[in-house]
């Protein structure tokens, strides 16, 4: 059976400093994991603009955790295609190298773009806002079936 969802769970804190961020994607046959580290802030004031963006879409609404060196990143774009609000969440995740000095083909890359809708992110934003206080559970991001 295919899934298509997007989770996102804190496996470590080191607080008030920074956080580590587990993205597991499964898109059909596709799946990855991803492992990130960034402030707080992107679980908790990131991600209620998220939920304000999700009433109101306007231009493209972006979260990044992480940085591109090879040791995690994690970059969701969200955006609608059409006048009828058809919405989609461009997901890349990259992760494999130990250190930032990783060469390029250690490090593996992920990239989709999930077809989804403006409630579903709604809730994704919300149940982002519960694991940044609760800093236990699992935020999901529902995708459709292509």
């Amino acid at each position: 059976m295919d899934d298509w969802s997007l989770e996102l769970r804190i496996v470590w804190e080191d607080l008030p400093e920074m956080i580590e961020l587990e993205t597991r994607v499964h898109y059909g046959e596709w799946s990855a994991c991803s492992r990130a580290y960034t402030k707080p802030k992107f679980i908790t004031r990131d991600t209620e603009r998220l939920v304000a963006w999700a009433r109101d879409p306007k231009g493209v609404f972006r979260l990044e955790a992480g940085e591109d060196t090879g040791m995690g990143w994690l970059v969701l774009a969200f955006y609608t295609i059409d006048l009828a609000g058809h919405a989609r969440c461009s997901v890349t995740l990259a992760t494999g190298g130990n250190s930032r000095d990783a060469h390029t083909a250690e490090t593996w890359r992920f990239a989709i773009e999930m077809k989804t809708e403006l409630g579903l992110i709604e809730r994704f934003g919300h149940e982002c806002l519960s694991l940044g206080c609760h800093r236990t559970g699992v935020a999901t991001l529902c995708g459709l079936a292509t």
